[in-house]
């Protein structure tokens, strides 16, 4: 019987562990998930010139050319987009975008030579054009404001969104909360197997394998155990010998400074610190009772925390 095999007979951060990978698997579902919302069906879209003054609609747009004129207006740069037939458009176009259509920018307003037969497909959300754009707009081409309307409609063209993009941040939005959260309880498995191995280190195959047969032969909802040699905790994994331990007293526990009980503490001869909890919450006698086991197979072991208790313990375990 090995330490491994003595490992998996323990419950023992199976929660802490479990946690993680199936958050883990949650955040690559999220993920998932929100990538396909960002890769919307192009399929459904519908043409932008037939679809002017619809606000909301996921559209697509054959661009022949582009005039040079732009519009920056807080993070984003507008332009002006001709189709095949010369209709002007109104598009907020991202600069990945815009050094794929290089080739088909106009120098002037006269954009008829560059009908070749060939076109640029943005795709994108009509929106509600800003009235502040709307003026910077009327301002650089210098016609009447009462005529935007004629030339561009209420909308624009915004290809830097789409179709489920709110839904999609929505999930990666989990995602990155359940990523966290899966790093979390991984590092709390991973420090406590650390912790586990190093407290484990000193014993014996024989002691793994008789530790190993109690627990196989006692109930798997007993939690602690105490058997001629140890004391066994079935959910942290502690394995503690008696000949190890040299001090035990009780120990008021609190959370923010409010009391939340007693438990035992346990001090060995390599100065390592345990903490007990009893069956029953904050039962004193439960906690004394063990404090009696533990002094029925080691009776020289110092009971109870005192000054002289404290003084002993550190002289003892100096070296």
């Amino acid at each position: 019987m090995d330490f491994k095999s003595f490992k998996k007979k323990l419950i023992r951060n199976r929660f802490s562990k479990s946690a993680s990978f199936v958050l883990a698997a949650m955040t690559i579902v999220f993920l998932l998930i929100g990538a396909l919302y960002l890769r919307p069906d192009k399929n459904r879209s519908v043409s932008y010139s037939e679809h002017k003054e619809e606000i909301g609609a996921y559209v697509y747009l054959d661009v022949y050319v582009f005039d040079d004129w732009i519009c920056k207006y807080g993070d984003d740069t507008y332009y002006v987009l001709y189709d095949h037939s010369g209709n002007v458009y109104l598009s907020v176009l991202s600069d990945s975008v815009f050094r794929s259509m290089v080739g088909q920018e106009a120098g002037s307003d006269d954009y008829t030579h560059y009908y070749d037969g060939t076109s640029y497909r943005l795709y994108g959300i009509t929106k509600r054009v800003n009235e502040n754009v709307m003026s910077m707009v009327v301002e650089g081409y210098g016609f009447p404001g009462k005529d935007y309307m004629d030339y561009f409609g209420p909308c624009y063209l915004d290809t830097k969104d789409r179709p489920g993009s709110n839904t999609a941040w929505m999930w990666f939005t989990f995602a990155i909360f359940g990523g966290l959260f899966a790093l979390v309880f991984f590092t709390v498995w991973i420090g406590s197997e650390r912790l586990f191995n190093k407290e484990n280190r000193d014993y014996s195959e024989e002691e793994f394998a008789a530790a190993a047969r109690v627990l196989d032969e006692t109930d798997k909802k007993q939690r602690l155990i105490f058997t001629d040699d140890f004391i066994i905790n079935r959910r942290n994994g502690m394995l503690l010998r008696f000949r190890d331990i040299l001090w035990v007293h009780l120990v008021n526990t609190s959370v923010n400074g409010v009391n939340t009980g007693r438990v035992l503490g346990i001090h060995t001869w390599k100065r390592n610190y345990f903490k007990i909890a009893p069956q029953v919450r904050d039962s004193v006698q439960e906690l004394n009772d063990m404090i009696n086991m533990i002094a029925e197979k080691k009776p020289d072991v110092l009971i109870g925390y005192t000054a002289e208790n404290k003084k002993t313990y550190d002289m003892l375990t100096k070296n």
